[in-house]
């Protein structure tokens, strides 16, 4: 394994939000092994075997559920969640001040030590109905990146972010980031075959257009379901190919007007 990688990795959780979630999923184990604290809130200092059972389970889920990440941040991410609902699940089973308590732990990290985001600048257009469709045919030479959204939807305010970063790293003249609310414009969810319903699992709608037509759709969309998609930087630039496409429209950028190369 590249040892730069490994550093990379572990300076990207060095940081307060991770270390408090390393720290609250290791929270029982650290407290049934202290000596003193142990005596006064169990019985027994010594894990049985319901609880090592429950390890056990946590560590086969945490190994489904990390197979696709492609970051040491979201593995980390990952496996605090699902440790964090252990604890929560043993706290309460021992004593249910205890299962009470812990949960107002991982609140308090929640609001005032939350996941870090991306604050920085964005490329973003955002499109108001019809005029979309009117961008797309404009110039075909130009490929958009749009995320279809909804701004009550968790998963859609989750991304923003996200599409925020990659279009700060990735925009050019001729590779451009919109968005659309499409419950604003509900006619251009029904063009684009998008349930917008509050039930919906489609949202958001990330689409990548090429001379003005669509070329890959994220979540993908089948005559029966729509397939889970999780929406985190890496997936996104792996499943569209954001790298190549990029490296193709750095290579093939949009001929100077005649008007800017006199103001040059």
């Amino acid at each position: 394994m590249d040892l730069n990688a490994i550093r990379s990795g572990l300076a990207s959780i060095l940081i307060p939000y991770y270390i408090f979630s390393i720290f609250l999923s290791v929270l029982f184990f650290i407290v049934k092994k202290l000596p003193f604290v142990c005596e006064i809130l169990f019985e027994d200092c010594e894990l049985d075997l319901k609880e090592w059972e429950y390890l056990t389970f946590l560590g086969c889920v945490i190994v489904l559920k990390n197979r696709k990440q492609t970051t040491f941040a979201s593995y980390v991410s990952t496996t605090c969640m699902f440790a964090k609902v252990l604890n929560g699940f043993l706290f309460f089973k021992h004593n249910f001040t205890l299962g009470l308590v812990y949960p107002l732990l991982c609140l308090l990290q929640f609001i005032f030590v939350p996941e870090p985001c991306y604050e920085g600048p964005e490329y973003i257009t955002y499109f108001r109905g019809p005029n979309l469709d009117e961008e797309l045919q404009r110039d075909k030479r130009i490929r958009w990146f749009i995320t279809f959204y909804a701004a009550w939807s968790p998963p859609c305010v989750t991304f923003a972010s996200v599409f925020s970063e990659i279009s700060a790293g990735y925009h050019r003249d001729n590779l451009k980031f919109g968005k659309i609310d499409v419950t604003k414009y509900p006619a251009v969810a029904e063009k684009y075959n998008i349930n917008c319903s509050s039930w919906s699992k489609q949202l958001p709608t990330v689409i990548l257009f090429e001379d003005g037509k669509e070329k890959v759709r994220r979540p993908a969309v089948t005559k029966r379901t729509t397939l889970k998609y999780a929406f985190v930087k890496e997936n996104v630039i792996r499943d569209f190919e954001l790298n190549e496409v990029y490296n193709q429209c750095k290579k093939n950028p949009l001929p100077v007007r005649k008007k800017e190369k006199k103001e040059q």
